[in-house]
């Protein structure tokens, strides 16, 4: 698999501009048909049971949609070594840097707040390779994945670690690192449950923990496609701040709370852009089910 990804990357990269995302296009189509048909209706299920419409042709049409992003999303990885000397400037503008600005120039570092929207893989690789200290935390793959996908991080001199411990953290941070950490995926017993969607959702501790241990920043960053402009617009959004009382576990409740209030009107604004093919309440269910109320499954509709 390695060996394939490399060639194939190496035959994306000599192709002209508009033959690449062709390509691409054609990946995700393929990805859409052949994708397996519980997957398709948990996505379905999720749009809307999270009210993002009512209309289950709409609900289709927006599983589609952030299916087939991916084959864009896979192009735009594998042109990492076409890109990665500067070219990478041409694909994206910025709005409102100035808050990574302003929390690199204050040296204490930073959360970064990530989701899985639109490419939140390239966002890592052009936040690195404009200079911001990132550090982002990412699960271990199978060894040819992890492989490939590392040495093309590396290409975008992104640096990604597997400690995902607070105490590996705060020493970064204390460094005057920005750690990017994906806020929206299924942590299961990890988790504390705060509202989302509607529902009690276990949800990640790690921005809210690390934010009011050290009381720096958490500052959200998005990257969504332009399809107007043909380029991706990577956006810095203002910061939030940790509560902080003598009440630790009801800080962390209050500032995840903020913090899936902010994910949520993000992903009904966009929400072609997030990734429905994840399970986001599975955990929630197996641990609370019978207990509170959650989501209903679409995959054993």
């Amino acid at each position: 698999m390695y060996r394939f990804m490399k060639l194939f990357s190496a035959f994306i990269c000599m192709m002209p501009h508009s033959i690449q995302y062709g390509i691409g296009y054609l990946l995700g189509e393929i990805f859409w048909l052949f994708l397996p048909p519980k997957r398709r209706k948990l996505a379905i299920g999720q749009i809307l049971f999270c009210n993002i419409t009512d209309d289950p042709k709409e609900a289709r049409r927006i599983a589609k949609k952030s299916t087939t992003r991916f084959g864009r999303m896979i192009i735009d990885v594998l042109r990492y070594p076409e890109i990665k000397d500067g070219k990478y400037k041409e694909m994206f503008e910025w709005v409102d840097r100035e808050y990574l600005d302003d929390a690199q120039e204050g040296g204490k570092g930073a959360v970064l707040m990530a989701i899985h929207s639109s490419n939140w893989e390239l966002l890592g690789g052009i936040l690195a390779s404009e200079g911001y200290p990132l550090i982002s935390v990412a699960m271990r793959q199978n060894g040819d994945a992890d492989k490939f996908i590392n040495e093309y991080r590396a290409l975008m001199h992104q640096h990604v670690t597997y400690k995902t411990g607070v105490r590996e953290m705060i020493r970064e941070l204390q460094k005057g690192s920005m750690i990017g950490l994906i806020m929206d995926q299924d942590p299961a017993a990890q988790g504390q449950l705060v509202p989302f969607f509607g529902y009690e959702t276990l949800t990640p501790v790690g921005p809210a923990v690390m934010g009011r241990m050290q009381d720096v920043p958490i500052i959200p960053v998005t990257i969504r496609y332009d399809e107007f402009e043909e380029k991706y617009i990577v956006t810095a959004h203002p910061p939030f701040y940790a509560e902080h009382t003598d009440d630790k576990k009801r800080d962390t409740a209050v500032t995840l709370t903020r913090l899936n209030e902010w994910i949520e009107d993000y992903i009904r604004r966009y929400p072609e852009d997030w990734f429905w093919l994840h399970n986001r309440w599975k955990w929630t269910r197996r641990y609370y089910a019978g207990k509170m109320e959650v989501p209903p499954d679409p995959m054993k509709d």
